[in-house]
């Protein structure tokens, strides 16, 4: 499982050098799907996505991604997320590409690279490439889109414990497209907390 990774963001996109040097552009709390599922069904894959899971980016390049512990969820009612994956992104000089390196929480580290594409304020289009052979000739990518998060981590920090899914006793996942009625009731109920 390899999962890819504002204002400063928009500046690199468009050409512009970021405002502070040695910070990563995209640092944030962002969600990410592939394109399809975005336009398909934008209230699960959209903004609300970042509920089911997310990235927070570091500005040192460091990430960390999370997912929602479903079984929590369904079984208790408590909302707890996971740390799922970790590792690095280093942004090219353009700011149009960037190469990560991370590790699946218990799994073998891998490499994979983002092109960016276009942004707004909330968005950025990007295509990921699973390997550097694919990367460099542009070819088998998979066009993804990465949403700003309606929160920041201050805000989701009382539901992260320090847990990571090496810790479930079950398999860990986030919601399922076809679940939106527990989702939404996760939605609800997070919402409420904010």
């Amino acid at each position: 499982m390899k999962l890819p990774v504002t204002a400063t963001a928009m500046m690199l996109i468009l050409g512009c050098a970021p405002a502070i040097a040695g910070d990563h552009p995209y640092a944030g709390v962002w969600g990410e799907a592939g394109a399809d599922e975005v336009k398909e069904n934008p209230d699960f894959f959209g903004e609300n996505g970042c509920y089911n899971k997310f990235t927070e980016q570091l500005p040192d390049g460091r990430f960390r991604y999370y997912l929602v512990d479903h079984a929590k969820w369904i079984s208790e009612k408590k909302v707890e997320y996971l740390l799922a994956q970790e590792g690095t992104c280093t942004v090219d000089e353009t700011g149009k590409s960037e190469k990560c390196t991370g590790q699946v929480i218990g799994e073998k580290q891998s490499d994979w690279y983002i092109a960016y594409q276009n942004a707004d304020t909330k968005s950025i289009r990007a295509t990921f490439y699973e390997n550097v052979f694919y990367f460099e000739k542009r070819f088998n990518g998979e066009p993804i889109v990465r949403q700003k998060c309606p929160f920041d981590m201050a805000k989701i920090k009382q539901f992260i414990t320090g847990r990571t899914i090496a810790d479930c006793t079950t398999r860990c996942r986030a919601f399922g497209k076809t679940e939106i009625e527990p989702f939404n009731a996760l939605l609800s109920f997070i919402k409420a907390q904010h």
